[in-house]
């Protein structure tokens, strides 16, 4: 169904003449797919979109438990030029008590791998606030990811949902102090990273916000272009919201897909008949 509907947003772009700019395969953890699923996936963005003037192409590696060889080959054919591979936190005893089946050595040796496979775009993320975490444990956390040198690292304020394991357990700590901050940004700052984007999911610890760093020409164009609300987004899958912006204008509308996987199965012919309102807008 995700490739039928990326099918019908091809058409649509075709018809428009919309430009294709970024792409960028997340939101999740797309290399949870198992091999095939993921060739299926980029097989059928690359016949049924003109990649040529594409500027930047991600792919969310995500966990690195989900990382093998084979799926950052798959990558690599199809194209992508930017992944991320998400520590969290570098403490075990942390990524065991969020759930996290991964261990600090496997993000090190999928970092490892996706560096000998030719990737030199990689983002890692790092979480404040983890319950069980401190201070002293980021820090730790930052400079093992400063290290390994990656191309960019946003760090993220932790935002337990309400129906979040975490919620009903521990949740979140205690704020930390505005010092912790301080100090992590200004760690990156001087490792040659610059804060370049942000933004500020509720619920969050203390309020605060998500810095994305990157070194200089590594900032993502995709990222950029969602917080500054200058591009249309065309969004397939489950829980995909498009964003369509008025040419010449400030005005934004959007078309959402159902959320869970159940939902957008069983309401597919809804989802195409969604897409109609791409073409209403720009023939507005």
């Amino acid at each position: 169904m995700l490739i039928k509907e990326l099918e019908e947003i091809s058409k649509i772009a075709s018809e428009l003449g919309l430009k294709l700019e970024t792409i960028y395969f997340g939101g999740g953890t797309p290399t949870s797919l198992n091999e095939a699923q993921l060739k299926s996936v980029t097989d059928a963005v690359a016949a049924l979109f003109p990649l040529e003037g594409v500027r930047e192409y991600t792919i969310e590696a995500g966990r690195p438990d989900t990382l093998n060889e084979e799926k950052l080959r798959i990558m690599k054919a199809a194209g992508v030029t930017r992944i991320s591979i998400n520590p969290q936190t570098f403490k075990d005893e942390i990524l065991r008590k969020i759930g996290r089946c991964h261990t600090a050595a496997e993000t090190i040796d999928a970092f490892n791998m996706a560096r000998q496979m030719g990737f030199d775009n990689i983002n890692m993320d790092l979480i404040t606030n983890l319950p069980g975490d401190t201070p002293e444990g980021f820090m730790f956390s930052l400079n093992k990811t400063m290290e390994l040198n990656p191309e960019s690292v946003t760090v993220h304020s932790l935002a337990v949902k309400r129906s979040s394991a975490l919620a009903r357990t521990e949740g979140i700590n205690a704020e930390w102090e505005p010092s912790v901050y301080e100090n992590a940004y200004k760690a990156l700052e001087e490792k040659g990273y610059n804060p370049y984007y942000l933004y500020r999911q509720s619920k969050s610890a203390g309020n605060r916000e998500n810095t994305g760093f990157s070194k200089e020409g590594f900032e993502s164009l995709y990222n950029i272009y969602m917080m500054e609300e200058t591009h249309t987004v065309l969004a397939a899958g489950a829980g995909g919201v498009s964003r369509l912006k008025e040419p010449n204008g400030e005005f934004i509308d959007r078309i959402f897909n159902f959320k869970y996987p159940y939902e957008y199965v069983s309401n597919f012919e809804e989802i195409l008949r969604r897409k109609d309102k791409i073409k209403a807008f720009y023939e507005f």
